[in-house]
């Protein structure tokens, strides 16, 4: 077995083309290649980290057979292969599985800016990989809403859609898929709150019954991960055959699985329960790519809700959060930033704005 740094979008290609044909490699996907070298044995496949937005990152073992499993059961679902467009970094999970299904179906692929600022007209069936927050802008923009359109799908993952930008997105013609998954799993595997061919899904409660209504996610899935490269104590408990425990949290609506936000992301708040999750998706949709939540410990809470802003003022987000949220979720702090930390997936770092906050003494800033 070869292990196949990559440091670039060209040299993912070639060394994914090699793994995927039947070279016995591995293609280092974490980010530059900045991973200490590993055994690994006779492992074939792709080495991907994990966003790491709520812990230390890990690096995440997908076998060749569960990356072939994973296209075959997204094309699938979405009615044939197609071009692949990817407005995601490669160096996360769902940029570099673009690649893959297009090495894959034989079809074109592209890297386009984050901000869909070079989004080409697609010829014939074309999909596109986004995050919620750029598809928010982008239909901000009327050229690039128009261009959308025209797009087989563009499917949406790294959390969650709020139903206003998905309803404003299908007015404009763009057909949305909503995707739920993780680095685990070789990305999405429900797709609209309907797992894809081959996958199963339970809930389970804390004391680990089964749970059918709400309850932490339970994968089975033959796209599940072969393991982590670090010595990890939790891959005996969250990886089990091809059965991955998720730590999200979700619920049946309808015969659709809502994911509700991570098992970290509920607090208690003076007594009652507090979603950061839920926050955040308001938060997104009043004020796209400028406000995260996060929770602090509070001597008069427990916790509480505090933001880290790059414009809006703490009144100012209180104000727009008020008829969406309970008194308990109000923020009642602000941390004031230049730029919000996010992780090289798009996704907001908490463990870095916990830290800021830490180091500013910001607890002074709870009101």
């Amino acid at each position: 077995m070869n292990l196949e740094s990559t440091s670039s979008l060209h040299e993912i290609d070639v060394n994914l083309r090699l793994m995927l044909g039947g070279a016995s490699t591995v293609v280092d996907c974490r980010v530059a290649s900045q991973g200490p070298t590993v055994d690994l044995g006779d492992f074939v496949g792709l080495l991907v980290n994990t966003s790491g937005t709520t812990g230390s990152p890990k690096t995440v073992k997908l076998s060749r057979e569960a990356l072939l499993a994973a296209v075959e059961m997204v094309h699938d679902r979405l009615g044939g292969t197609g071009m692949w467009v990817s407005a995601l970094s490669p160096f996360s999970v769902g940029g570099v599985m673009t690649m893959v299904r297009s090495v894959v179906a034989g079809t074109a692929h592209y890297q386009i800016n984050s901000d869909l600022s070079d989004l080409r007209q697609p010829n014939g069936h074309a999909y596109l990989s986004l995050v919620a927050p750029q598809l928010h802008r982008a239909l901000q923009d009327h050229h690039i809403t128009e261009t959308l359109s025209s797009y087989t799908a563009v499917l949406v993952g790294g959390g969650p859609i709020h139903p206003e930008v998905r309803l404003r997105a299908q007015e404009q013609g763009i057909t949305v898929v909503s995707t739920y998954g993780m680095s685990e799993t070789c990305g999405g595997v429900v797709y609209d709150g309907v797992p894809l061919a081959g996958v199963w899904v339970d809930l389970v409660d804390p004391l680990g019954g089964h749970q059918w209504d709400q309850g932490r996610i339970i994968l089975n899935t033959p796209t599940a991960f072969s393991g982590y490269v670090e010595d990890h104590p939790v891959d005996e408990v969250i990886l089990k055959g091809t059965t991955v425990l998720t730590f999200d949290i979700g619920r049946w609506c309808e015969g659709h699985l809502e994911v509700l936000g991570r098992v970290d992301d509920v607090i208690i708040c003076g007594g009652s329960n507090v979603n950061l999750a839920e926050i955040q998706t308001h938060l997104d949709f009043l004020f796209p790519q400028q406000v995260a939540c996060f929770a602090v410990a509070d001597d008069v809470w427990g916790s509480t809700v505090v933001v880290a802003s790059s414009g809006p003022t703490l009144d100012v987000i209180a104000r727009g959060l008020e008829p969406f949220v309970a008194s308990a979720a109000k923020p009642r702090g602000l941390l004031s930033m230049k730029e919000l930390p996010r992780s090289e997936s798009g996704k907001i770092d908490r463990i870095a704005l916990i830290d800021e906050w830490r180091n500013r003494g910001a607890y002074s800033s709870v009101v």
